[in-house]
């Protein structure tokens, strides 16, 4: 049987679940929105314009994650969907790519246009409205960092929240010593190349989250393998580990089976085994549903224990029972 939720319960002593950091720091973010995309418009100021836009991206990504989390939740793993609904958050996660890809254009044409020509900026407000910016970001960093030992910290949705909130309070610092600079010195052309800097943090952020997104997708392996195989060699009466495979239903669910060569000779021999390998695979790689084939030496002797497929041969088989049925 496999039980898994996203964040439902709380645990004592390591604080909000993550929907509840990520319901508090939409509401942040939400806010921050309006203060600064409001203050930009208001005092001519592109940098401010552009980090409003990240604040609304975060908030509108945030509230994704939120319902994904809810969904994956209520849906149950059954034979339509083997693994419930967990996978939504990769699909939410490329959402929010796209948004940042969308958005970090619409800031980089504006900033081409402003280069070229340059809009007069109020920027003593601009300064306060970026002031206030950055306490609003950093009171929803604060609120995004993982618990400490807990699985928040592998939970991709709260991580790169949290990434993204500490990004924008960096942003924010940009753009007020930006704004002293323009005071000082007139280089009016400064705003707009404050907002193309802050576009190439995100659109690093957009490749990273794609990175990770991708790599679930693919079945890229959970962790290292010959490292998990040479731990699993370590155990008593375990000769043999052949089709290793590990990958991520989602940035929680880390699954994996094997075939485990072992000293035994009945079925009910192979219990201690069990317990073992899967305390070892959990502890240390986080493996939250095993799979496992045990074999004695004589059984592996029979089974090639190779992973083959090649379409255009299935399709040549197939097209050859034809032929000959």
């Amino acid at each position: 049987m496999m039980a898994h939720t996203h964040g439902a319960a709380v645990h004592h002593g390591q604080g909000p679940t993550t929907t509840r950091r990520l319901a508090l720091s939409s509401l942040i973010f939400g806010a921050n929105f309006l203060v600064q995309g409001l203050g930009g418009l208001w005092t001519g100021s592109l940098g401010l314009v552009s980090d409003s836009l990240e604040n609304l991206n975060d908030a509108v990504v945030n509230l994704l994650a939120l319902g994904s989390i809810r969904l994956a939740n209520r849906r149950e793993p059954c034979d339509r969907w083997t693994y419930g609904w967990h996978r939504i958050e990769i699909f939410n996660t490329l959402l929010g790519v796209l948004l940042l890809v969308v958005l970090a254009g619409a800031v980089l044409f504006e900033a081409w246009d402003r280069l070229r020509h340059p809009h007069p900026i109020k920027l003593g407000w601009a300064i306060g409205f970026s002031a206030l910016g950055l306490i609003l970001n950093l009171a929803a960093t604060f609120a995004l960092v993982p618990a400490k030992g807990s699985g928040q910290e592998r939970d991709l949705n709260l991580r790169s929240a949290y990434l993204h909130a500490l990004g924008d309070s960096l942003a924010n610092v940009a753009v007020m010593v930006g704004m002293v600079i323009i005071r000082f010195t007139g280089w009016r052309w400064v705003d707009p190349l404050l907002a193309v800097g802050i576009v190439m943090v995100i659109l690093r952020g957009a490749f990273l989250l794609l990175r990770d997104a991708v790599g679930i997708l693919m079945h890229r392996a959970a962790f290292d393998q010959e490292e998990a195989k040479a731990a699993l060699l370590g155990l008593p009466g375990v000769v043999g580990v052949e089709d290793l495979r590990s990958w991520r239903v989602c940035s929680h669910l880390t699954v994996c089976t094997a075939h485990v060569i072992v000293e035994a000779e009945r079925l009910m021999d192979t219990e201690a085994h069990q317990h073992r390998i899967e305390h070892l695979l959990a502890e240390r790689y986080g493996v939250r549903h095993l799979t496992l084939h045990f074999e004695t030496p004589a059984m592996a002797e029979q089974h090639p224990h190779r992973f083959i497929h090649e379409h255009e041969a299935d399709l040549r088989d197939h097209h050859d029972g034809d032929e000959h049925g």
